[in-house]
């Protein structure tokens, strides 16, 4: 066999300076270098799993010069990844830097020629497994992390790689990577079998760019022309080639927009409010992990340009009551940072407080305006008599109100009104309302208002129950009833609802006057309300009733104490 030199050699590049360290020159020259910790951070820390290390090798074998097909062989316990293009030649001095030198290699950032970059894609690969990289007539083998007892991993660890003679001559390049056990989900998992599946995304659209088909596990990934990607979209879709892409747009905010350099799938976007794919004809800058694009990217910056004027146009097919909540929110962006508020100003975006849309240019017609976050009481009235009360529980209305403060915006607002002294002022809304006909209620609130009285039963509380609206949680006249609302519940969790119900309606049968206004919670009340709260029995009473729940279901109790609407 012939002998070959360790890699350790092509991985240094030290030098020494004789001069005292409390020596200093004003005009020497300062160079930056790397601390050996850097080193392990490219190797360790830069790729967050195995499909990363899979994909850097993938990568190299389709920048290989002559290559036109990768294969790769993806399990459990290996991964296998062979090309047929030129290979490396491991005997030469530079063929051993290229694989054993962070950083080396003949890739260029302005070449598109190739989808490499940072030269440091064989730190990721050692980080994973032990590996063997097998090129003409030698291998090079290593075993980071010192866990191979055979030979000639049993001679290696971190960075330090063994050079072998090759049983024969392997035009093209095989990367074998032997998993290592911690580096692999469960195999029965779905975080396996998602493994595979973004794997496969990654290069989708690499054979449209560089001619190189990959193969994974048998099957070839490629997707095609990207410009047909939407062609039998169910959604309103647009294309567009321009001299630094190809967008294929289609009306899918929730599922964002997958972006590929030169073909390489790099990341999802959903500031955009639009689904597709974007394939750039040339590389993206992108930072080391290769999963975003860097903020100094030219190419991306025109890319974004044509992006945002083809969601312009893809938008005005979408008619309003289309539009998700994210668009909204992405229109409302750009027409805060236009010079002025004129695009989009006719569409209606906004929400009120009967849950009905209503466009910039009505809002801002209106002598005045109120806010309210949610269903406050008499606004859904106000809006019937004309009056624009904006709900801001809705994600765009409240970047409306957000932008509307902003001095940087251009977006002009009217006044403002008090939404519950003008619902008083109109007689809408008194403060307090029982809702007499409760197959108004939807099913929460029937839920809710039975299992309230399903509680009133069972706690003793002589007072009937009713269901109603206001800004309090539950009101009573102290005597004969008690009404909730929608603000005695802080969660839809079983779990938290009920206990929340079971505190309200202690706390009114403490009062033993009216609960409206201004109710006293004087030092009787706080003793009363205590009492019946750290009471033996009614906490007993509450465990068995929430048990019966989970054991028989709501229907069954509720029939069971004869309690309905």
């Amino acid at each position: 066999m012939t002998e070959h030199p360790t890699l350790a050699e092509f991985a240094t590049n030290e030098t020494t300076d004789s001069r005292p360290a409390n020596q200093l020159s004003t005009d020497e020259t300062v160079t930056m270098t790397a601390d050996e910790r850097v080193a392990t951070y490219l190797i360790e820390d830069q790729m967050a799993d195995l499909t990363d290390a899979i994909r850097e090798a993938v990568q190299n074998g389709i920048d290989s010069p002559g290559s036109t097909r990768v294969l790769v062989s993806i399990s459990p316990e290996r991964s296998i990844i062979l090309d047929d293009g030129a290979g490396v030649d491991l005997e030469s001095t530079e063929g051993r830097r290229n694989l054993s030198v962070l950083g080396a290699g003949s890739k260029q950032r302005s070449d598109d020629e190739t989808i490499g970059e940072w030269g440091i894609g064989k730190g990721a690969i050692i980080a994973k497994g032990a590996v063997r990289i097998w090129s003409h007539d030698t291998a090079l083998c290593f075993d980071y992390r010192d866990r191979r007892d055979s030979r000639p991993w049993a001679d290696v660890s971190g960075r330090d790689g063994q050079l072998v003679d090759a049983e024969h001559h392997l035009e093209g390049m095989l990367v074998k990577i032997d998993h290592y056990e911690d580096e692999v989900p469960d195999p029965d998992s779905y975080r396996w079998r998602r493994y595979v599946r973004d794997l496969r995304k990654r290069f989708a659209y690499v054979q449209s760019r560089t001619g190189v088909s990959v193969v994974i596990n048998g099957e070839p990934v490629d997707k095609g022309d990207p410009l047909e990607a939407v062609a039998d979209s169910p959604h309103p879709s647009l294309t567009r080639e321009t001299e630094d892409a190809i967008l294929a747009l289609e009306y899918t905010p929730h599922e964002g927009l997958d972006i590929y350099s030169n073909g390489l799938y790099v990341t999802t976007k959903r500031e955009y409010g639009l689904g597709g794919v974007v394939v750039s004809k040339g590389n993206l800058t992108l930072n080391f992990a290769r999963n975003d694009i860097q903020s100094g990217c030219d190419r991306w910056q025109r890319i974004d340009s044509a992006l945002e004027q083809a969601r312009d146009d893809l938008y005005a097919e979408v008619s309003d009551d289309r539009l998700t909540a994210e668009s909204r929110e992405v229109m409302i962006e750009a027409m805060a940072s236009e010079s002025s508020d004129e695009q989009w100003a006719d569409r209606k975006l906004f929400q009120l407080a009967t849950e009905s849309r209503i466009s910039l240019e009505e809002i801002q017609a209106a002598p005045k305006i109120g806010w309210v976050d949610g269903a406050q009481k008499g606004a859904d009235k106000l809006v019937e008599r004309g009056y624009v009360v904006l709900d801001t529980s809705d994600a765009a209305t409240q970047r409306l109100r957000d932008l509307a403060t902003d001095e940087d915006t251009s977006i002009t607002m009217p006044k403002t009104f008090d939404v519950g002294e003008q619902a008083e002022s109109e007689g809408v809304w008194t403060g307090y309302h029982r809702i007499e006909d409760e197959s108004q209620l939807n099913a929460d609130q029937r839920r809710y208002l039975r299992f309230a009285r399903v509680l009133a039963k069972e706690l003793g509380i002589e007072r009937d129950v009713y269901y109603g609206e206001a800004s309090a949680d539950a009101w009573t006249d102290g005597r004969t009833y008690i009404v909730v609302t929608d603000s005695a519940v802080t969660s839809r969790q079983r779990a938290v609802w009920m206990h929340d119900l079971y505190l309200v309606m202690l706390h009114e049968a403490a009062h033993e006057t009216s609960s409206r206004d201004r109710p006293s919670h004087g030092h009787h009340f706080e003793s009363t309300f205590r009492s019946l709260v750290e009471d033996p029995g009614n906490r007993s009473s509450f465990a068995e009733l929430v048990q019966q729940i989970v054991d028989e279901g709501f229907e069954s109790v509720f029939e069971e104490y004869g309690v309905g609407l």
